[in-house]
C-alpha cells in the first residue's frame, strides 16, 4: 500500500505482513521539506497509527547524497521519532553507490541509544522475510 511518494525521488509503502515502512529512494536530491513531509510527517504518522516494528530504506538504486540538513534532522529528530513510536529494527538496503554507503553511515551510526536495532539485506524482499523470521 503506497503511503507517499515523491515522484521520481522517493516511494513510501507499507508491507502490512511485516507491519514496515519501506522507504524506496531513487535519488537523494530532495529539498528539506520534501525530506519532512514524507518521513516525518506522513511516514511516521502512518507508522504510528498502524503499530509499525520496522522501517525498512531501500537506497539500492540512489544517487547523490542526503543534504548537511537533512543529515542533521535524521540524527536530531528521525530516529527519536522512531524510537518513540516504537520502531524495532532500523533495515537499510545496501546501496551500490558509495557516497550513498557514506550518507547511511554518517546517520545509522546514531541509532545505539535509541534501542533501534540496525539490520542490513540485500534487498527490500530479503529484509520483510528477514522481519517475518525475527521479528
Amino acid at each position: 500500500m503506497k503511503i507517499h511518494e515523491i515522484p521520481g525521488k522517493l516511494s513510501v509503502n507499507w508491507d502490512a505482513e511485516a507491519h514496515a515502512v519501506v522507504d524506496t529512494w531513487s535519488t537523494y536530491f530532495v529539498s528539506l521539506e520534501e525530506f519532512k513531509d514524507a518521513v516525518l510527517i506522513k511516514g511516521v504518522n502512518f507508522a504510528k497509527t498502524h503499530g509499525a516494528k520496522a522501517w525498512i530504506v531501500d537506497s539500492s538504486q540512489a544517487k547523490g547524497v542526503f543534504s548537511p540538513e537533512i543529515q542533521d534532522l535524521i540524527g536530531k529528530e528521525v530516529f527519536p521519532a522512531f524510537a518513540k513510536i516504537n520502531i524495532k529494527y532500523f533495515i537499510t538496503v545496501t546501496s551500490q553507490s558509495a557516497a550513498t554507503k557514506l550518507s547511511i553511515s554518517a546517520y545509522t551510526s546514531k541509532l545505539g541509544p535509541n534501542g533501534i536495532k540496525l539490520v542490513e539485506a540485500t534487498s527490500a524482499k530479503d529484509a520483510i522475510e528477514w522481519l517475518k523470521k525475527n521479528a
